[in-house]
């Protein structure tokens, strides 16, 4: 494989000015809601989230539910508070979700929402209740919304994933610690059964996606003693490792070997059945590893991506990831870090600026638009049109 590499400049550019401010007190959002560290573990559960639904229309949703316990035996009832806005600004739709939100002291994931088929949005319902026996009981569910916030279909069952470009569904049937699992797509809006099949996965697959027409997973071989590499479902702590991504559509199949020592994240799959990934090298002094598509039969492609002594991960796309955005931080303990969008037919960062640990997030399908939840606000940019 041939790998290129672009020079990114890390220094912040002067912050520019969004095309759109939006101030959300005056739209419910609790006072103080962004002076609260994004940090866990947490028992009760709060949403905080932007997503597009298409090029013109973005929601910004928040909890207005007290994100602790006034007293200790006083449970939380949660409620959430959607805002559907138009790029110019312009409110389009409100809406407010009960939820559970009350761990009763267990640990608790954070509140989600992203998008789901068909421009709709997908809110994601897990919560813990109590059983007839005053037993905690974990429950998780997924409710899907048009673009006027009303209901499409609550599915009662707990959501793998979705898919890259679609935003189909996957399910897992039950379930197994086993190797071979039975696995559910749905699309559309309402959505309905596309695929059921049962997958057999080896014994060291790693970081399993789904696509709209296939899936793609990493296997890694492990160093148990000198010159002896394994596949093994442990992972070994400091093992030398050799591994491969394997991409399935039908009864296709194609794989590329990593470098020894290398491990990789799959981004996600293409609509073309190209893999995006970023890839973790054994390289000293590269922090920050390398994205690339891995396509069949064909030289992996590599795309501009943060500076070597940089931590991030992709963040956000636009629908066919000709554009991406990235967080970029190597402090843990920092309350923000920089964002950075990129073009993948450019060197020069399309955006750069900080951004606090605690915001979120998104570009739009298109790329044309980056909006983020940030500091009581809704922000919208505009990026610079594509050449």
């Amino acid at each position: 494989m041939l790998f290129g590499c672009s020079r990114i400049q890390t220094k912040s550019e002067r912050e520019p000015p969004p095309d759109i401010r939006i101030d959300l007190s005056a739209f419910g959002l609790p006072k103080g809601f962004f002076s609260i560290k994004d940090e866990g573990p947490r028992t009760i559960i709060g949403y905080r989230f932007v997503v597009w639904l298409n090029p013109d229309e973005v929601v910004v949703g928040f909890n207005t539910s007290p994100n602790s316990r006034v007293t200790a035996k006083r449970k939380v009832d949660g409620s959430a508070r959607l805002l559907l806005f138009r790029s110019n600004g312009e409110l389009k739709a409100k809406r407010d979700i009960g939820y559970l939100a009350d761990g009763y002291g267990e640990i608790v994931a954070e509140g989600e929402a992203r998008e789901g088929p068909k421009g709709t949005l997908l809110f994601r319902i897990q919560s813990v209740d109590l059983d007839e026996q005053g037993r905690n009981e974990s429950k998780s569910g997924v409710l899907l919304l048009d673009a006027n916030l009303q209901d499409v279909a609550r599915i009662d069952r707990f959501l793998e994933q979705t898919t890259f470009i679609n935003h189909a569904l996957v399910f897992q049937e039950g379930f197994t610690l086993g190797q071979s699992r039975t696995y559910d797509v749905l699309d559309g809006s309402p959505p309905l059964q596309v695929k059921h099949w049962q997958q057999d996965w080896p014994i060291d697959a790693r970081d399993r996606k789904f696509g709209d027409h296939g899936l793609a997973y990493m296997v890694c071989q492990q160093e148990v003693r000198p010159n002896e590499y394994v596949s093994t479902g442990v992972v070994y702590a400091g093992a030398k490792q050799r591994c491969k991504m394997i991409a399935q559509e039908e009864k296709d199949q194609w794989e590329v070997s990593l470098k020894d020592g290398e491990t990789a994240v799959i981004v996600g799959l293409l609509a073309d059945g190209n893999v995006a990934g970023q890839i973790n090298g054994s390289e000293r002094g590269n922090k920050a590893g390398q994205l690339v598509i891995w396509k069949k039969n064909k030289t992996t492609e590599s795309l501009p991506w943060i500076p070597q002594h940089d931590c991030g991960s992709v963040q956000s796309t636009a629908t066919d990831m000709s554009r991406y955005a990235a967080f970029v931080t190597c402090d843990e303990d920092s309350d923000s870090g920089q964002l950075i969008v990129f073009d993948r037919r450019s060197p020069t960062p399309l955006l750069n600026r900080r951004f606090p640990r605690n915001a979120r997030g998104a570009l739009s399908p298109d790329g044309l638009h980056y909006a983020s939840f940030e500091s009581g606000e809704l922000r919208i940019y505009s990026l610079p049109t594509p050449h």
